[in-house]
């Protein structure tokens, strides 16, 4: 029986690792393809000699330092993880014109909860991606509501009629945001993702601590 016992605490052990590994390689694998999303449109920035350059430059340190820096916790402070998808938004919004509707709503109280760094990323990172057109016009919807114990996020974007060369790595994305979701907040997490023909929409909703 002391053998048995013995060997289920190793394979927990073993478990246990083999968790946090496949954890951390699925982060590593999301990390960069931000910060490559988000330079070059800093790099479009500068090349328009915009004034808004500077502030953009702030921006993506604030972003660089939280990924490089934060995203290395198991979990970070809710209102961090808020500040780096507000940064990483007002970026991203440097692409959009007056043919898209774009819209971004937070409500709640941001307390004391933390939660697990850039799990809502890919998904924002998505709508983005398949959205802008400049030949059509086009939406994106982003809702975040806090409330005590609760973080739910909401997207919906219209899909643009050519998809970009990159689609099988943004898909690539989500999958493993899904798997992270699934190893760090098992049964602590509802995704309900509706892929129609002009447009995408997820809401998630996860349990989070204080």
């Amino acid at each position: 029986i002391a053998i048995l016992l013995h060997l289920n605490k190793q394979m927990s052990i073993i478990g246990q690792e083999k968790l946090k590994s496949e954890v951390a390689y699925l982060k590593a694998q999301i990390n960069p393809h931000f910060l490559f999303n988000t330079l070059n449109s800093l790099y479009a920035l500068t090349l328009e000699k915009s004034d808004e350059a500077p502030e953009a430059i702030l921006k993506l340190s604030d972003i660089m330092r939280y990924v490089v820096i934060e995203s290395s916790h198991e979990k970070v402070e809710l209102q961090k993880e808020v500040s780096y998808i507000q940064n990483y938004i007002e970026l991203q919004k440097l692409r959009v014109d007056e043919r898209t509707d774009f819209r971004l709503q937070i409500s709640g109280k941001i307390d004391t909860q933390v939660i697990t760094p850039l799990i809502f990323i890919p998904f924002i990172e998505n709508a983005f991606k398949y959205s802008l057109n400049p030949n059509q016009n086009s939406f994106i919807h982003i809702n975040i509501n806090i409330l005590e114990n609760l973080v739910e996020m909401d997207i919906k974007n219209s899909k643009a009629k050519s998809h970009p060369k990159n689609h099988k790595k943004s898909n690539t994305g989500i999958q493993n945001t899904k798997k992270r979701l699934m190893y760090i907040y098992p049964n602590q997490h509802k995704l309900k993702i509706t892929d129609s023909e002009s447009v995408f929409h997820i809401n998630l909703k996860i349990n989070i601590e204080k």
